[in-house]
């Protein structure tokens, strides 16, 4: 028997304002006939706005609530004021001034408080204060600000700030922050502390849910244990498998809904669902909802600049890449994929970027010492930026001389050809680029597009292009990080093994700019893939035998065809 699906979902936009008069811009979710039912407002998660919220309120209303998801002022999304001068404090007065607007508008004067990852520090702190919380949950909650910001950043930025160090303006997970006014306000309103914490749990009146992941390497479950020991009312609920960022993958994401639907209903009404029992919305209401909801956000944050202005910046970040074992381990699973280059192989990189897996592919013919007796393989980058593509020449020549050293031929033992192109035109011999990009048919023998589709607008046309001009019996591999892909583990690793203090910088720069990508991809410029995703369109594409595996710490999807 299947899921029982609800339909008849209303999202209605409201606003309403904080105590300093700046707009709070909020949803309220409902279904018709449900005029009584208990509210839970859903506070955003740091750097994302109330649709990120969208799944959660959905599944709540679904299962008998009306849920009020906001977007906090100084902050990513549609409420007044700049992201630049958020705080902590800030968050706090807008829950009361949510709480005050479904007092005045509803009459409401108990509700469940939802929060999640920093978000949670402000939802401790209302409830703690405002006895109109009656039911507290937080999902992957933080307890201890000073130590998940070393853990992230792997510097004591608080205790820096407390011993006078001054930050200025500083770029946290893709949005700029005042990080001195961040910080003082924290600091002033007791916030950093896991005592801090404990202290405020302690004054809660309420039951308390808690939703730890097992896998947070943010988040000590001692920690968490430590604030629970504070009030018999708070109980934890583990979930399993999952890490801070639980929608990355998709089973875990489903079970932590599910169990949050659960634990709700249980303290609002007399017949409890299990997970299984849970109904669920309708994924073509969800996802009407989520388009409208992304619309309107392209209209409030606009990107300056051009893609080529974007992409350059990152892939300056992107060089720390090369030196993660995971990055190394997604190169060879690439290259395994692909076969080894054959002499006569014709290999486009098509979205080459710096020049890793190039790099890659003259490495692995060194390590094969490999002369290459006849015709040489020719391997074709293709890039969009500039500085991506010197880079990748330089990067290239070096690794080209060591393999004529290696096998001591004065000749290289493979041509290499650069484009500079963008992609979306390939085929397309109307567009400036897409006069450069044409083949001919069955022209290469290995292509590999990596962690490139995701940034294009259309890139089922770039697959269709690569499948004729693929050779038949020729091998392609794509691949794309997973939607909520979490990079912790991946950047933990990486820093508390071997990294030097430059490279950690890099490592934070990296981690800053992927911030920036998942803004665009929550506006809709981007599309992160799933397993099942990837292997539709290169199906659809005309490719046979396609297989996919997951990389990058499980955070990328990585799939294999053949013509």
């Amino acid at each position: 028997m299947g899921d029982v699906q609800v339909n008849d979902i209303v999202s209605e936009q409201t606003f309403y304002p904080n105590k300093d008069g700046k707009k709070v811009v909020a949803y309220v979710d409902t279904r018709p006939g449900d005029e009584d039912a208990p509210f839970i407002v859903v506070t955003p998660k740091y750097g994302e706005s109330k649709k990120n919220s969208l799944s959660l309120a959905y599944y709540l209303v679904s299962n008998g609530f009306r849920v009020v998801r906001f977007d906090f002022t100084c902050h990513f999304g549609e409420s007044d004021g700049s992201m630049l001068d958020f705080t902590l404090d800030e968050g706090v007065d807008n829950v009361r001034a949510t709480l005050d607007f479904l007092e005045r508008t509803y009459g409401c004067e108990q509700v469940t408080l939802l929060a999640s990852s920093l978000s949670s520090l402000v939802a401790v702190r209302a409830a703690s204060t405002d006895r109109r919380v009656k039911h507290l949950v937080c999902l992957v909650g933080v307890v201890n600000l000073t130590y998940t910001l070393v853990k992230v950043y792997q510097e004591d930025l608080v205790g820096g700030y407390i011993d006078g160090r001054r930050y200025g303006v500083l770029d946290i997970l893709g949005h700029e922050v005042d990080m001195d006014r961040f910080f003082e306000a924290t600091v002033r309103g007791q916030y950093h502390r896991l005592e801090d914490v404990v202290r405020d749990i302690s004054e809660i009146d309420a039951p308390i849910s808690w939703f730890p992941a097992s896998n947070d390497v943010w988040v000590r479950m001692e920690d968490i244990q430590t604030v629970a020991r504070s009030n018999p009312q708070m109980s934890l609920y583990p979930i399993e498998g999952a890490m801070h960022e639980v929608r990355e993958n998709q089973d875990t994401a489903e079970r932590s809904l599910r169990m949050i639907v659960s634990v709700c209903r249980a303290r609002h009404f007399a017949d409890r669902v299990s997970e299984d029992e849970v109904r669920v919305p309708d994924k073509r209401v969800l996802l009407g909802q989520n388009r409208k909801e992304r619309d309107r956000l392209r209209r409030i944050k606009v990107f300056e600049g051009t893609e080529n202005d974007f992409w350059g910046q990152y892939l300056d970040k992107y060089r720390v890449m090369e030196k993660m074992d995971e990055f190394q381990r997604y190169l060879d699973l690439v290259g395994d994929l692909l076969g080894p280059v054959s002499e006569d192989d014709v290999l486009l990189d098509a979205g080459c970027g710096n020049g890793l897996f190039g790099v890659w592919v003259l490495n692995e013919l060194i390590r094969r010492n490999n002369s290459l007796h006849g015709k040489r393989p020719v391997y074709l980058g293709i890039e969009l930026t500039s500085s991506g593509l010197d880079e990748a020449i330089d990067k290239h020549m070096t690794a080209r001389k060591l393999l004529a050293d290696d096998v001591q031929n004065a000749k290289a033992s493979v041509d290499l050809i650069y484009a500079r192109a963008d992609l979306e035109e390939f085929g397309d011999s109307t567009k400036t680029w897409g006069k450069i990009l044409q083949f001919a048919d069955d022209c290469f023998d290995k292509i590999v597009c990596s962690l490139l589709l995701s940034y294009l607008k259309k890139p089922e046309k770039l697959l269709r292009h690569l499948h004729r001009v693929l050779q038949p019996g020729g091998r392609i591999v794509i691949s794309s990080m997973k939607p909520y892909c979490d990079l912790s583990a991946i950047y933990r690793d990486f820093i508390e093994q071997k990294a030097s203090r430059s490279e950690i910088e890099s490592a934070r720069e990296l981690l800053r700019a992927a911030g920036a990508i998942k803004v665009k991809e929550e506006q809709g410029y981007y599309v992160f893939f799933s397993a099942e995703q990837l292997t539709a369109m290169l199906e659809g594409s005309g490719f046979r035998q396609v297989q996919c595996f997951a990389s990058l710490g499980n955070q990328a999807n990585v799939v294999a065809g053949i013509k």
